[in-house]
């Protein structure tokens, strides 16, 4: 945004207003109070509730002025404006009153109440008397699925919703139907949303249309959570969060405004997602330590139970999922040589390649991606992966349209003139994928291939651009002529050139090009493939630098990559190392580990290779089954720590609630062990300690605990030379008056525990926490890591405007994002560092007679922990499974007919598996005969090139598959009855806890 400020005079005191915003933005970044409904400062004017009136006068002499709607005037040198003048006050007023005719006055009992954005106005306008007697106009409520609750009858037709809904997310199944004053907002039928960021619909509307549904079934006023900031543990984009609790249970997510990453908005994974804190397969007992006293766990138990384990080499299997500081202990206590992220070998080149390309290439944020004028998404479906920067490619195809809209005057915040004028015009988005998604309906070119076939068109893109300076092939003609050339020398279909020429176009135009691509393919020659398109980009046209993202899969997987080296293992060599008699290992570490990929045979046969497991997790799983130790590890709404966004961003969450003992972070039990074990990597290089690389350390441990994460970062500063946080210290260290996690508008505290006790309890204590337990500290807009937002006058999280610089600024008082320089030395390991022509390259393995499957990502169950909530698996589809019109007349089947597929593969031992699948056929246009994709995954051992043979699904088979289908449906329901029944007792009985901290002396 423009810097260029001007004066103007409201109610007669000067203003420096920035003239590149409307009228409310620059009165609302003054903090001045000005009513507004359809105002949103993400999506901009509209101008169609009119609360935003204000006096305009032409001079200092005009006395009568005039009124105009503030969001849709612009700022002008000098203007005269006036808030307060009698006949504005008393026009907005009307306003409301109009707006209350219908409104059924239900704030007791409404779950906005006490956060209503229209309390607010409300109060501010000065409306307070009820005047209308007549009978007010009512709706009947939809069933918007199990994640959005529905209540028409609270609606003020501020087009907010929609205008959200279907202009800025691309929603398709929501919309407005009506005239004059019965105005609907809704689906045409009942049914779920399907846009992965329908639950913005909740923040977005600004009274009760829309509810958390998942919040109101375990209700609380929102005054009485305690709330802390914390990030998004379901992807790499690392969205901040501000999360509630209340007697111990988890109850809602809401967005915590990030200008960098998520602004306004998150997806429907991280803000429902957060079901597993409180569901059925939480771990909270240890398991195979004996205790003294059955009621609680010590770390004199802990001790005995390790004490034969003392000067035992094990091997450790990090997380992706874990925090940056408990892979880093891990990785430390094991030593280098014998620590693995539990990736396999093919995601071991996919690290290395990914480092590689994240130490040379600085990744954009999400709003710099806003900016971007060319995209280029390869292999990732970014709408299901990583659901908060597809919304962000959205925006930044608007600014084609944008830009034409200047051209003739059109100010970018008129959003109502540009969408008109610019029509259906988008900024270019190429995707080359091998399934279909979510942004394929804006895309000016979306092409599906098979992860081979990918990586030969992007090196034939490649090639195209080293035929001479991007500008030098300036014509078609000659544009086709080399792509001519390219497609006899790689064997390109028609479809392929087409795509190439439009993308090498359209790049060659463009002056803010992003390519963006994953890991999900887990094809390293993609990635390399792309490292040498930017290189070419880079050496043809020095003038336009182009930005690159390479999107993990994990809330902390840049972080697990961060501290991978030449000696990191893959899952093959542990088993290797395992089975190896000369190494002698004790056995196995997992941390919040599942292996998810692994075949049932392989967790058999490490189960077998390993004396001993320990599992440290949250949550049950087939490892922590068979493991001889359970560690009960604390989830992310119960711990501190960092995770690394997709950018090298490292980011703390807070605790939100102590855990109940035995529950303690994952950290905590690794310094319990460490402790106990005694195998520690001092701060000396092996080189001068006089020992081989490869060679362990093994030295007398620490006697004292870490009893904060401060105390943490200082021993890891004080003794291994390779921790990389020594420049965030400042963002952990206590204050001197720390912040309230509780609004000062909470009920007392022993009204909070009247239920339990009419004794005012003790409120929880932390040693190193910027957070008290309590209503009691600074206000939260004296911090940047505000818990919630509020302010006097502002109760709904409209409030953030009372903390940014500016409007769609930066928050006030913003420290500043901390990155973590990623090492490239996994790529030093010639195991995993790819060479030209390798054997293992797509192009090079392509067997006849196969084809290539790919799972379609879904943002539900992408992710393990989310994939646990109950409202998610309450919403799961049937088998799907999607190929092209040739293969299905073949097949002798039709798009909707249930049919059996049955994939086969030849596994490494020359053994045949299969896997037979129950599922609905449907057709893809232009999807290639070598590949097919579905919502379903296969199993182990099968490889991604299979055999595929599909015939019609005899009735039985159907019916089968459908009870089995539904069972799941109705056991995911129950699930979800059993959690609210237990939370509801638990909240009678919530126990107190004085210290939030480890396990206690015993």
């Amino acid at each position: 945004m423009s810097e260029k400020k001007v004066t103007i005079f409201i109610d007669d005191l000067p203003y420096q207003l920035n003239t590149e915003d409307n009228l409310l933005a620059g009165v609302l970044s003054k903090k001045l109070n000005l009513p507004y409904f359809c105002w949103h400062p993400s999506m901009g004017s509209v101008g169609a509730c009119r609360q935003c009136a204000v006096t305009q006068f032409q001079d200092e002499d005009d006395k009568r002025g005039r009124l105009v709607m503030a969001c849709i005037t612009p700022v002008t040198d000098g203007m005269r404006i006036s808030i307060k003048h009698k006949e504005a006050s008393e026009f907005r007023e009307q306003v409301i009153a109009a707006m209350m005719t219908n409104h059924p006055h239900d704030c007791p009992v409404c779950a906005e109440g006490g956060e209503c954005h229209l309390q607010d106005m409300t109060v501010m306008t000065g409306h307070s008397v009820r005047e209308y007697q007549g009978t007010k106009r009512t709706f009947n409520n939809q069933y918007l699925g199990e994640l959005v609750g529905h209540e028409m009858n609270r609606c003020i037709t501020c087009y907010r919703c929609t205008r959200f809904y279907n202009d800025y997310a691309g929603g398709k199944d929501f919309g407005v139907y009506g005239s004059k004053n019965q105005v609907y907002f809704g689906r045409q039928s009942d049914g779920a949303l399907e846009s992965e960021f329908s639950g913005n619909l909740v923040e977005v509307c600004p009274t009760g249309v829309f509810t958390n549904k998942v919040f109101s079934s375990h209700y609380t006023r929102k005054w009485d959570l305690q709330s802390a900031p914390s990030v998004c543990s379901h992807c790499s984009v690392g969205c901040n969060l501000s999360i509630g609790e209340r007697y111990g249970s988890v109850r809602r997510v809401m967005n915590r405004y990030n200008g960098d990453i998520n602004g306004y908005f998150i997806c429907d994974r991280g803000r429902f997602g957060i079901g597993f804190v409180n569901g059925e397969q939480r771990i909270n007992q240890a398991k195979g330590i004996a205790q003294q006293s059955p009621v609680s766990l010590t770390k004199l138990d802990v001790a005995k139970a390790f004490s034969h384990f003392r000067k035992k080499q094990f091997i450790g299997i990090g997380s992706a999922r874990a925090s940056l500081e408990a892979n880093f202990y891990l990785k430390n206590i094991v030593g280098a040589e014998q620590f693995s992220p539990g990736y396999n070998d093919q995601e071991m080149k996919v690290a290395a390649q990914h480092a590689q390309l994240l130490a040379s290439n600085k990744a954009p944020s999400l709003a710099d991606i806003e900016n971007s004028d060319f995209i280029f998404v390869i292999a990732e479906d970014i709408s299901q992966t990583a659901p908060r920067m597809a919304l962000a490619v959205r925006q930044a195809l608007r600014n084609a349209a944008i830009d034409k809209a200047a051209n003739i005057g059109i100010p970018s915040w008129q959003d109502s003139a540009v969408r008109t004028i610019g029509g259906k015009l988008l900024s270019p988005l190429f995707s080359l994928q091998s399934t279909s998604t979510k942004l394929d309906d804006v895309s000016e070119q979306a092409l599906l291939l098979p992860v081979e076939q990918i990586s030969k068109c992007l090196a034939s893109l490649d090639k195209l651009l080293k035929f001479g300076k991007v500008q030098s092939i300036n014509n078609d003609k000659a544009v086709e002529e080399a792509i001519s050339d390219l497609a006899e020398q790689d064997q390109l279909s028609t479809r392929e050139q087409g795509f190439i020429v439009c993308v090498y176009k359209a790049l060659r135009k463009a002056k803010k090009p992003l390519f963006i691509s994953g890991t999900s393919s887990v094809c390293a020659e993609i990635l390399n493939n792309i490292a040498n398109l930017i290189s070419a980009f880079k050496q043809q046209n020095e003038m336009v630098a182009p930005a690159l993202v390479i999107v993990p899969p994990c809330s902390n997987s840049v972080g697990l990559l961060s501290i991978l080296d030449e000696q990191s293992l893959s899952i093959e060599q542990v088993l290797a190392q395992l089975n190896d008699p000369d190494k002698n290992y004790q056995g196995l570490m997992l941390l919040e580990q599942e292996l998810e990929k692994l075949s049932a045979h392989q967790i058999a046969q490490l189960r077998k290779s390993a004396k001993t497991l320990i599992v440290l997790d949250h949550s049950a799983h087939r490892l922590s089954s068979i493991a001889d130790i359970v560690l009960p590890v604390a989830a992310v709404t119960e711990g501190d720590g960092h995770y690394v966004n997709y950018q090298g961003r490292a980011q703390q969450f807070i605790q939100v609630h102590a855990p109940v003992l035995p529950i303690q972070e994952s950290w905590r039990w690794l310094d319990n062990i460490a402790d106990i074990i005694g195998i520690k990597v001092p701060k000396t290089s092996t080189e001068a300690s006089g020992l081989k690389p490869h060679q362990s350390v093994q030295v007398v441990a620490k006697n004292n605990d870490c009893e904060s994460l401060t105390q943490l970062h200082q021993f890891f500063t004080d003794t291994y030379t390779q921790w990389p946080m020594l420049i965030a210290e400042e963002s952990i260290k206590p204050q001197q008056k720390p912040i309230a996690r509780m609004s000062h508008r909470a009920s007392g505290r022993t009204a909070q525990m009247a239920n339990i006790t009419v004794h005012e309890a003790k409120t929880t204590q932390k040693i190193d926490d910027n957070f008290t337990f309590s209503m009691e500290g600074k206000s939260v807009g004296q911090s940047s890591d505000m818990p919630f937002a509020w302010a006097p006058g502002w109760n709904s999280n409209q409030a953030i405007a009372q903390f940014q610089t500016e409007i769609n600024g930066q928050l006030l008082k913003q420290k500043a994002a901390v990155f973590i320089a990623i090492s490239t030395g996994i790529a030093n390991n010639p195991t995993w560092r790819l060479s030209e022509n390798s054997e293992d390259s797509p192009a090079n393995n392509l067997a006849a007679n196969l084809l290539t499957y790919v799972q379609q990502k879904h943002v539900y169950f992408s992710e393990w922990q989310a994939a646990l909530t109950p409202e998610f698996q309450m919403l799961r589809q049937s088998n799907q499974i999607y190929i092209n019109a040739e293969t299905a007349q073949q097949a002798g089947v039709k798009k909707g007919q249930w049919c059996k597929v049955i994939f086969s593969a030849t596994n490494e031992k020359m053994q045949l598996a299969s896997q037979s699948v129950i599922g609905q056929v449907f057709i893809v246009n232009d999807l290639p005969s070598s590949l097919a994709f579905g919502n379903f995954s296969l199993c182990q051992p099968l490889t991604q090139q299979v055999e595929m043979s599909i015939s019609l699904a005899c009735d039985q088979e159907v019916t089968d598959y459908l009870a089995q289908f539904n069972d799941g449906l109705i056991a995911a329901k129950q699930s979800k009855g059993n959690i609210l029944e237990r939370l509801k007792v638990k909240d009678q009985t919530i126990p107190i806890r004085l210290f939030s901290g480890g396990l206690n002396d015993g």
